[in-house]
């Protein structure tokens, strides 16, 4: 550290990479963000030779290099483009934390509906960069993370820094909805559709359905009764109810106590 802090901006952007002191299986990146920052990143060494030669095998976060050509060109190289990108921003301003937080004060003082961001390097982690913003009266920040894809924050990476300050605009606070809460409320309505849907089949009134009756503009219409094929052929079928009575003929004996007549001849107390 004291080797690139001593040979000043010209070291900027480069790295040195030596043995690393938290185990023997593991180098370390000496980075020089910017002058007087530098951030050591762990790399891990797997297929080694010998106990003294490099892995055949280096790995950052799970992404695998084949060497050190290959580590230097395909991580360290892309984080020097994220640095120039962070410095060449509009919103980037080369001040410490407190400085800018004095200075988003005054602009919220000066006009109070105003909301206002600036971003600037992270004095606590280096490396890091600091989003500090004013939307009421104190001042906040979110720390964003550089890598060779972008820059991560609230758990997502984007692939500039205005993709994420959009973002950032869309949700100032950063807070994320829990997944699992999601997905136990959308097991939970799936339940109750489920059990709604077999008391309908039952035709056990739900309480969806007495919402859906209960309705400004008055309950709901009763559906259509189908017609179904009558034996009766295409006349109506007869009406509901005891067969009418009809009259009897003029002249007929009463319905009740009437025998007829016996034969000539038959003997007496003959019934029919």
């Amino acid at each position: 550290d004291r080797e690139l802090k001593e040979a000043g901006d010209a070291m900027v952007g480069e790295a040195l990479i030596r043995p690393s002191n938290r185990s023997c299986d593991s180098l370390a990146i000496h980075w020089m963000v910017r002058p007087g920052c530098i951030k050591v990143i762990e790399v891990h060494e797997e297929d080694k030779d010998t106990d003294a030669s490099i892995g055949n095998r280096l790995i950052i976060k799970k992404e695998v290099y084949g060497s050190i050509d290959e580590l230097l060109g395909r991580y360290i190289a892309p984080m020097n483009d994220r640095v120039e990108e962070i410095q060449h921003h509009r919103k980037f301003t080369d001040k410490l934390e407190d400085e800018l937080d004095t200075q988003l004060y005054d602009m919220k003082k000066a006009n109070p509906n105003g909301v206002f961001y600036f971003i600037c390097w992270s004095e606590s982690y280096p490396g890091y960069i600091s989003l500090r913003f004013i939307m009421s009266r104190t001042a906040r920040n979110h720390t964003i993370g550089i890598s060779p894809e972008g820059f991560a924050w609230n758990g997502k990476t984007f692939n500039n820094l205005d993709k994420l300050l959009n973002e950032f605009k869309k949700n100032p606070s950063g807070a994320r909805t829990p997944q699992h809460r999601s997905s136990s409320n959308s097991s939970a309505l799936s339940m109750s559709s489920s059990m709604s849907t077999s008391r309908q089949s039952t035709g056990v009134r739900t309480d969806d359905t007495s919402r859906q009756s209960r309705s400004r503009w008055g309950p709901a219409a009763m559906p259509p009764v189908p017609v179904t094929a009558s034996r009766w052929g295409n006349m109506p079928p007869p009406p509901a109810g005891p067969p009418p009575s009809f009259a009897r003929p003029d002249g007929a004996p009463p319905i009740f106590g009437y025998r007829p007549p016996p034969p000539p001849g038959a003997p007496p107390g003959f019934r029919q």
